[in-house]
């Protein structure tokens, strides 16, 4: 259920700080701290905060409900089109919105019930858990006739989140890349494969599953790619395999399972958790592919050097914070040298 309010007053708060260095880390750690009420809050919240004479340091929250990643170059780029039209003396000039209630429509129009056929079939048969080797869960939750851990791992205490970021370096990206074009697979499908091996191996079985971050965006309503909303889902990712299987096998299935998947990539995943027997336990992590490089494209709009001088500043120490409900999720960017971010509560997971 979504409520949208005519009249909202957004979180706006201007401050001069200069001399007071610690104020913004103080405030930043704060800002993580505060949750959103959906009920009452406003969903977004900006600061600025005066550094210097003629430095800012700019703090965005919102809620995710609000928007997905996809968004944020949607949104900046009508900021910064908005600025440097003011710049230029000219009034600025806005698209017409493509309204969020299309989609909600669009879903409304989907066959539920083919969707649960779909995922009980794909599901089928699938009767454990796929659990990582955690700090407090016991070794013997991974066997396959055990009784698992309800939690599966994940800590009731709280979430202390912390991140574990490397490169794979250009060479092996390349070969990465490289290897998946000759199998005429996507990235994506080679490591959500890669990662279902490595997965199979902890769990002593041939049969996992985690989930899979998808845009949600769907191709058929027009104008999809510039609405303003939460479009992202999260479905489940099988990766069952012979024994046997050559892992070119397993790139085969996992691309023609994630094709299929498609179609039915914006049925809830509560509705699907419910099909199963393990229920919100099916899942216990999640793996995210982000094409969206937003500290890059920040960058590009400040600029150095020439652009600069255009548009009268730059743009530098991009950060960005965010937290699933999941105690471990894998976020991969593709790139020409492939970044991998481990995010995860050490309450469950050490280093």
């Amino acid at each position: 259920l979504q409520i949208v309010y005519r009249h909202k007053n957004p979180s706006f708060r201007y401050e001069d700080i200069r001399g007071r260095e610690h104020a913004v880390a103080e405030f930043v750690a704060q800002d993580k701290a505060q949750n959103f009420d959906l009920s009452k809050d406003a969903l977004m919240r900006v600061t600025v905060f005066r550094t210097d004479d003629s430095s800012y340091r700019f703090v965005w929250s919102f809620h995710h409900i609000v928007m997905d990643g996809w968004c944020l170059s949607l949104m900046t780029d009508e900021v910064f089109g908005a600025y440097f039209a003011l710049l230029e003396n000219k009034q600025p000039e806005l698209e017409p919105v493509k309204p969020y209630s299309d989609y909600i429509e669009w879903l409304e129009h989907q066959d539920a019930q083919e969707a649960t056929r779909y995922w009980s079939d794909y599901l089928a048969g699938f009767e454990q858990q796929t659990l990582l080797p955690g700090e407090n869960t016991q070794a013997s939750v991974i066997g396959r006739n055990e009784e698992p851990d309800r939690n599966g791992g994940s800590s009731n205490a709280g979430y202390v989140s912390e991140k574990l970021p490397f490169m794979l370096g250009k060479e092996r990206s390349a070969a990465l890349n490289q290897m998946a074009k000759q199998q005429h697979v996507t990235i994506n499908t080679l490591l959500q494969s890669v990662w279902g091996v490595i997965l199979q191996q902890y769990n002593n079985n041939q049969d996992v599953v985690f989930g899979g971050v998808v845009s949600g965006r769907p191709a058929d309503i027009a104008g999809v790619e510039n609405m303003i909303g939460l479009f992202i889902n999260t479905i489940p990712v099988r990766i069952c395999s012979a024994p046997d299987a050559t892992f070119a096998e397993v790139l085969q299935r996992t691309q023609e399972q994630a094709l299929a998947s498609s179609v039915y990539d914006t049925f809830p995943l509560y509705d699907i958790q419910a099909l199963t027997e393990q229920k919100q336990d099916l899942i216990h992590h999640i793996m995210v592919f982000e094409n969206y490089p937003i500290g890059q494209q920040m960058k590009q709009m400040g600029g150095s050097g020439e652009t600069k001088v255009q548009t009268g500043f730059s743009i530098a120490n991009v950060a960005l914070a965010e937290q699933t409900n999941y105690d471990f999720n894998l976020i991969v960017v593709p790139d020409e040298d492939i970044s991998i971010l481990l995010e995860y509560n050490a309450l469950v997971y050490n280093r």
